[in-house]
């Protein structure tokens, strides 16, 4: 979300300078999403992020 209001601020930059420090920062708010994601996916268990239907552990 972080990095959507970002990019709003890059599409009304004054100069194409100002523009790619914006879209610097949205990129690294969606670096930073991505990793809490990952992470986020670690601390559950196998089971639960299983979604295959077909899958029958023992």
């Amino acid at each position: 979300m972080q990095a959507e209001v970002v990019m709003r601020l890059a599409a009304k930059a004054g100069s194409p300078a100002e523009k790619d420090v914006y879209l610097s920062i949205a990129e690294g708010w969606r670096k930073l999403a991505l990793e809490a994601l990952r992470n986020e996916r670690q601390d559950m268990p196998q089971a639960a992020r299983e979604t295959r239907s077909f899958r029958h552990d023992p």
